[in-house]
């Protein structure tokens, strides 16, 4: 009897696996949010393709989040070395804490050869407002307080 529930219990689990989307992609605007099947990225502004098939191109400045591929971008202003550059940047939401969420910015190396070639940094910010940038012991003791394990990132 206990095998059968197990086993139930692990059919349907795996069943409801299939009924997820996952290619759930939106837009977030001053209008509102924007369902799209896909979103392609260029210098200045996202190609969305709306669920319809309708083609649309909209600005950056007027996009302030963004999700693909399960995961979400969000407009967050740019800090390097703890200091405001009065840049913009998407990052990626990792992990939310309390008032704290944990985000990471994909950085290109200018001096490698493969040009797909990228690194991370990692933020925290309180809400909207910019807390700390980590550098590897930091965020090795964020990952703790998070419950998520570094080697993931």
């Amino acid at each position: 009897m206990k095998k059968g529930v197990v086993f139930l219990s692990l059919m349907l689990f795996c069943i409801s696996g299939f009924a997820v989307d996952s290619g759930a992609s939106w837009v977030m605007t001053g209008e509102g949010k924007i369902e799209c099947k896909k979103i392609g990225l260029g210098p200045n502004k996202a190609r969305i393709i709306l669920e319809n098939g309708q083609k649309m191109n909209i600005n950056f400045n007027n996009i302030s989040s963004f999700s693909e591929d399960n995961k979400v971008f969000v407009k967050l202003w740019l800090y390097e070395d703890n200091k405001p550059t009065g840049k913009m940047a998407f990052m990626e939401l990792i992990e939310k804490w309390n008032d704290l969420s944990l985000y990471r910015l994909a950085c290109r190396d200018i001096g490698t050869t493969d040009p797909k070639e990228v690194y991370y940094r990692y933020y925290l910010y309180e809400g909207m407002n910019y807390f700390l940038q980590l550098d590897d012991r930091t965020l090795t003791n964020t990952c703790i307080n998070f419950g998520i394990n570094k080697v993931e990132l």
